[in-house]
């Protein structure tokens, strides 16, 4: 018996339950992308076989695998005789039945099946050896990470750790046509809702990076995110994943009616009143005019926006949620709020936190096994900051490192008082004059009842930041009616409070 053979052999049991379990839980398959698993992945053809089919009945949106609409999948694979020769759906029928209590040790039979994938590549690179029990070595009792560890000289040179991806490219390589591939192929991403400005900043909302917001606690970072970019998904007809852990599904609708109006319609009802009830006729027909307006927006698609709230917010199932949508073709992601993940007491939260964020990163990265996602993330700045007039990543408190996870760091604060006309800290706000017709820098007045509101550009991987040329972002709030008008920019130094 050759060492392929026996190693089939030993693993033959995992790959034919972890093959029930997926057909009798297809949903399993969106956790578990094909890069990650597939036929490859097997060293016994029929489970291979088997798997694979599955994968492609699910993508097809069948959820009951059926003897029906599996022989329709192996007529549309042109696989018969593959199918007659592994003994057709009856094989799949007995096996998902002997699987039904089993369900908790999926997991466990895939990451043998990753341990036996790993030993495949070491038996051809270092043959016999692999397999060889000599002193505390034996590779039946050992994990997929240590004998990763155990062979890792030889590991890291070879480069064939399965799980992990690299892409090699030579820098040198094909200049002119990269020049020609950002001519015609802009990295411009999805334009911030009525922000000409805050779009400029960035290019736009793009897939592959992670952009956070923060804010104060209290400020309006839900309302800013609702009118900035939930309504650029609506109006642009973007899937998009809300994953709430504070502001319940009532609470969002409120915020979206609300901007509808102060954005669309151009009338008002009291904010307050949404929660009170007992409308007038009149405040019936402007919210019913909101809503008809949203519907116009997105062309009757009630489905377009995706709203999760989560009790407990833990980022293994964030994970998960995450994945499953991605699967389903919605790749723009809000998290509304970032923090740690709940019930860890194994590392301080700020500590967590950042590792949480690590996780989220990886997830939207557009390489190395990334889902190639558009998120964006509140987060709320430590109290701590209150006093910081130049914020930066200072103003995140103890975990400020989550910074290094985000390609895009807004911060957001109100204007204080000595910052308005004739203050001692006055600032000039480069605006446009309508009677002189140009650009002009001039301060601000404090209007009784409103605050202007800073969005400074902490960092920046899609253009400049506050450090290196970009000016500090000035909007005018209003919250009765949702709005984030652009004023203009200026300029907040670096006093080094922090």
């Amino acid at each position: 018996m050759s060492i392929k053979e026996k190693l089939s052999k030993e693993i033959v049991a995992a790959e034919g339950y972890l093959t029930g379990l997926f057909w009798k839980n297809p949903d399993n398959y969106n956790f578990f992308s094909e890069e990650k698993i597939n036929f490859n992945s097997f060293m016994n053809s029929v489970y291979g076989y088997y798997f694979t089919l599955g994968r492609k009945l699910n993508e097809k949106g069948i959820r009951i695998f059926d003897d029906i609409s599996v022989a329709q999948m192996v007529q549309e694979t042109n696989t018969q005789s593959s199918y007659e020769k592994y003994g057709g759906f009856e094989t799949m029928n007995e096996l998902s039945y002997e699987v039904r209590d089993k369900n908790d040790n999926l997991d466990a039979y895939y990451s043998e099946i990753k341990k036996y994938n790993l030993i495949n590549k070491l038996v051809d690179f270092f043959g016999e050896r692999v397999v060889t029990t000599e002193g505390k070595y034996d590779y039946k009792k050992m994990s997929k990470e240590q004998l990763h560890t155990y062979w890792n000289d030889k590991i890291l040179q070879l480069g064939i750790d399965g799980d992990n991806k690299y892409d090699e490219h030579f820098l040198l390589e094909g200049l002119e046509e990269e020049i020609i591939d950002w001519n015609e192929n802009p990295t411009v991403g999805l334009p911030f809702f009525e922000s000409k400005r805050m779009s400029k900043i960035t290019t736009g909302w793009d897939y592959g990076h992670v952009y956070m917001y923060g804010g104060f606690g209290g400020s309006g970072k839900t309302s800013l995110t609702v009118n900035k970019v939930l309504m650029s998904c609506i109006q642009n007809k973007e899937k998009l994943l809300v994953i709430a852990n504070e502001q319940s599904i009532s609470e969002f609708k409120k915020a979206l009616i609300v901007t509808a109006m102060g954005v669309g319609t151009k009338e008002y009802v009291d904010r307050q009143k949404l929660n009170e009830g007992n409308f007038t006729k009149e405040e019936k027909q402007k919210l019913s005019k909101a809503v008809k307006w949203v519907k116009d927006l997105c062309e009757g698609d009630d489905k377009l926006i995706t709203f999760v709230f989560m009790e407990n917010y833990i980022m293994d199932d964030v994970k998960k949620l995450i994945k499953h949508y991605s699967a389903r073709g919605i790749r723009r992601l809000i998290i509304d709020t970032g923090k740690p993940s709940e019930g860890d007491t194994s590392m301080a939260r700020w500590e967590r936190f950042v590792e949480d964020m690590k996780e989220i990163y990886k997830l939207a990265r557009p390489n190395g096994g990334g889902l190639n996602l558009a998120v964006w993330v509140n987060v709320q700045l430590a109290d701590t900051a209150l006093k910081m007039r130049f914020l930066n990543e200072y103003a995140l408190g103890d975990a400020k490192k989550i910074k290094n996870e985000a390609s895009v760091l807004f911060l957001g604060r109100f204007m204080w008082d000595d910052e308005y006309e004739g203050g001692k800290h006055e600032l000039l706000v480069n605006q446009w004059d309508d009677f002189r017709g140009e650009f002009v820098d001039r301060p601000l007045k404090k209007d009784k009842g409103h605050q202007y509101y800073l969005i400074f550009t902490s960092k920046n991987r899609r253009g400049a930041d506050n450090k290196t040329g970009q000016k500090v972002l000035v909007l005018k709030p209003y919250f009765g009616i949702n709005t984030w008008y652009e004023v203009g920019f200026t300029t907040v130094y670096d006093d080094h409070n922090y």
